[in-house]
């Protein structure tokens, strides 16, 4: 081949070279810059979940099912500690979580628990001068109804009380508050130094009407449900008539002061717990208490002596009610016997714990839990919420098999021991402090699904009220006759019934004291919580449901008289699933800080109009507070708009809003506690020192508060507030802190 030839073809073979490379260029070019191919998993991760399994749920929860549980359940008593609770009923719980969801799990604790002595039944008696006893307490209910024939019935006590046999003059002490005993001692300049107490129960926890009365020198206490607080017109008709509460009904009920097993204070009583020779201080009661039924009270209160007690101080008993102390004539030398043979101890309690894996997050936990013990038969506290849970997880594992799988785990919990002082719940939390306190969303508790067939009860979080309205408003109305005045659905009849003060446009949230299984989620590990259940009318100015912690609780009350057809069961066990499908299912978290930064503007503004003037008469500034308050607002409305541009398809972005969401309730834990109270340590929501059942409007500046003009060191007193009150403000802005842009460091 010549030079020439040569050279003209490899002048082609570069040419061609060359555009094979600029057509490579211009692929690699073209394709290089262009995402790959989704796969689909990406697309459903990115994606709220099917609204239509929400439909399916509310289709698949049928009332006559939790009517044939709740019958099962109370079939027999199930106090704690029991074979029929421990065993036969944690079982059957255990085998239904396994046989729905994706599995389950048992966690047994042994625990202090309390009991009346079945041969030598606790009583109240006047004692004659010679030593006679007569106007005896009867010792054991009635019998009224058909399912209340069970040997394993307990006579009614109150837990923990002291053992012991005290006599002494009767003192009508009211409900036994806090200001009570400073109206008879302060205003009456009365002496109660070795008296017996006849309060009535409500208004405030048992428990502390007992430490109440200890300080103020008490040696006993007698408990009694007056016709005023659990009936209607003081009688008249009753069970089994009517819902209301007979005479020989007894309300039984625990006196410990602290939450949990009060042998392993915030430590889980496992295999490896130090248990403590016995309980710390002030835990248990320190003077015998028993409780009686209002037949039994009139015997005591028509003999009274002392003047005639003011017109707030009076029920409804037909008798005139005098203060004392002692009798009148002619037994005024007699004394009022108390005799207290209540035992403390340990045994095994079981919490039952299913779960259903979530698909995307599965170390993201929706929380949904129930306790399961009861004193007698519970049909109101707590199996209407046990059979509502039970037929909740049947529900879900019907989804499960129509191929639904949540986004997120979800977590059904059945407590043990609750009644005791929230026992199982709080060894539990103990137990997976660091699991729960960085995984759980929120938990959704239902102490009792129907004490009532009115309206919904709802208590919160501010950051789930938005949950719960949404989740109201998708429950059809149990009632034909409301849905006849067109209000369709739970919500409609609740802002009809129980409209909010702040906002009459919305129904009304309560805010959480102490007084059922929430309580360790939100003081311990900071997590949002609700309680809901189906209640009574509001126009009925009673203390709770008339047959509370009675024998008359039984199945027989729920199915004649209270809910029957269990449309109101089925109401809240769909409310209840809506609330945990929307939890597990949507991409991003439904919880909302604007309401939380609301409900701070309410709280703050309440707390100056009922302290501002005696703070600034004492130079006392809240604008520390007032400043954090503002900063929280401005965080939290910017926060909200990031969740409304958020693009859905960027999974960090999602996670990272998310993880500020839930865990904006944890920065409100102060880990040394509120005011001297290392239990309670959410700073915005916790009970009053006297009350553990309510909740208080920043309970530690509350409590330093609290009486203090009649304290003779008003030095120290003050010194006391205005520590509250800076702790006050940095907690606020510190949760502030939590739900501002992550770059913004400490300002950075």
């Amino acid at each position: 081949m010549d030079k020439a030839r040569q050279k003209k073809r490899t002048l082609v073979i570069s040419a061609l070279c060359a555009v094979a490379l600029f057509l490579v260029g211009l692929l690699i070019g073209r394709f290089a810059g262009a995402p790959a191919p989704m796969p689909a998993w990406f697309w459903e991760m990115s994606a709220d979940g099917d609204p239509a399994f929400t439909e399916k749920l509310l289709r698949e929860i049928r009332p006559d099912r939790i009517e044939g549980t709740l019958k099962y359940l109370t079939q027999k008593a199930h106090i704690a500690g029991s074979p029929r609770d421990e065993e036969e009923l944690a079982n059957y719980v255990f085998e239904e979580f396994k046989k729905h969801l994706d599995g389950a799990r048992v966690f047994p604790y042994k625990v202090l628990l309390s009991y009346p002595n079945a041969t030598d039944p606790n009583y109240v008696a006047v004692q004659l001068e010679n030593g006679t006893e007569v106007e005896v307490s009867v010792k054991q209910e009635k019998r009224l109804g058909p399912d209340q024939d069970d040997p394993t019935v307990v006579n009614p006590f109150n837990a923990y009380s002291r053992p012991g046999v005290v006599t002494g003059d009767l003192v009508y002490v009211n409900y036994g508050t806090k200001e009570d005993f400073m109206y008879l001692t302060r205003n009456l300049s009365m002496s109660l130094n070795g008296t017996i107490a006849l309060a009535r129960y409500g208004r405030i926890f048992r428990g502390d009407k007992v430490k109440i009365a200890s300080d103020y020198g008490c040696v006993g206490v007698i408990l009694y449900s007056d016709p005023a607080d659990y009936t209607v017109d003081g009688g008249g008709r009753v069970y089994p008539e009517d819902w209301w509460l007979p005479g020989s009904g007894v309300q039984r009920g625990t006196l410990l002061m602290v939450e949990g097993d009060p042998l392993t204070p915030f430590y889980p009583s496992i295999d490896s717990a130090y248990y403590q020779d016995q309980a710390r201080d002030q835990a248990l009661s320190a003077i015998p208490v028993t409780p009686i039924g209002y037949d039994d009270a009139i015997k005591y209160l028509r003999i009274m002596g002392g003047p005639e007690v003011a017109g707030a101080w009076r029920g409804k008993l037909n008798v005139t009610y005098r203060l004392g102390p002692g009798f009148a004539e002619p037994h005024k030398n007699s004394k009022i016997k108390l005799y207290v043979q209540t035992y403390n101890e340990r045994r095994m309690t079981k919490n039952v714990i299913g779960y259903i894996r979530g698909q995307y997050e599965p170390d993201r936990y929706v929380v949904l839990g129930s306790h399961r013990d009861a004193w007698v038969f519970g049909a109101v506290d707590p199996s209407s919420a046990s059979a509502a849970l039970m037929e909740l997880s049947r529900a879900f594992g019907k989804l499960l098999e129509d191929g639904w799988r949540p986004r997120r785990s979800i977590v059904l919990c059945s407590w043990g021991a609750e009644e005791y002082g929230l026992i199982g719940s709080t060894e539990w939390i103990e137990e997976l402090i660091q699991i729960i306190g960085t995984r759980a969303v929120a938990y959704l508790n239902v102490d009792i699904a129907v004490e009532g067939n009115a309206t919904l009860l709802a208590f919160a979080t501010p950051n789930l009220y938005k949950l719960l309205y949404e989740s109201a408003k998708k429950v059809e109305n149990p009632n034909t006759e409301e849905i006849a005045r067109g209000r369709k659905t739970v919500y409609d009849t609740w802002l009809a019934t129980v409209p909010s003060r702040d906002n009459h446009s919305l129904p009304h949230i309560g805010s959480l004291g102490s007084d059922s299984d929430y309580t360790a989620f939100l003081q311990l590990a900071g997590v949002p919580c609700t309680d809901v259940k189906y209640t009574y009318s509001p126009v009925y100015q009673i203390s709770s449901y008339p047959m509370y912690h009675s024998a008359y609780e039984t199945f027989d009350l729920m199915s004649r008289l209270m809910d029957r057809g269990f449309k109101y069961h089925q109401a809240v066990a769909r409310l209840w699933g809506v609330m945990a499908l929307t939890l597990a299912d949507q991409v991003l978290l439904n919880l909302d800080c604007t309401q939380y930064a609301h409900k701070l503007d309410i709280m703050v503004a309440e707390f100056q109009a009922s302290y501002g003037n005696l703070l600034r008469k004492n130079n006392v500034s809240l604008d520390g507070v007032l400043k954090a308050a503002q900063e929280f607002k401005k965080a939290a409305s910017s926060l909200h708009k990031a969740t409304q541009t958020v693009e859905l398809t960027n999974p960090m972005e999602v996670r990272r809003l998310n993880d500020q969401l839930m865990n904006l309730e944890r920065a409100f834990i102060d880990p040394l506690g509120i005011f001297g109270r290392p239990w309670f340590r959410h700073i915005i929501f916790a009970p009053s020192q006297h009350d553990a059942y309510g909740s208080t409007t920043f309970p530690g500046l509350t409590d330093a508060l609290f009486d203090i003009e009649a304290d003779p060191d008003q030095a120290r007193r003050w010194k006391a507030v205005k520590k509250e009150v800076s702790v006050l403000a940095f907690t606020i802005h510190s949760a502030a802190s939590t739900i501002t842009d992550v770059n913004a460091i400490g300002g950075l």
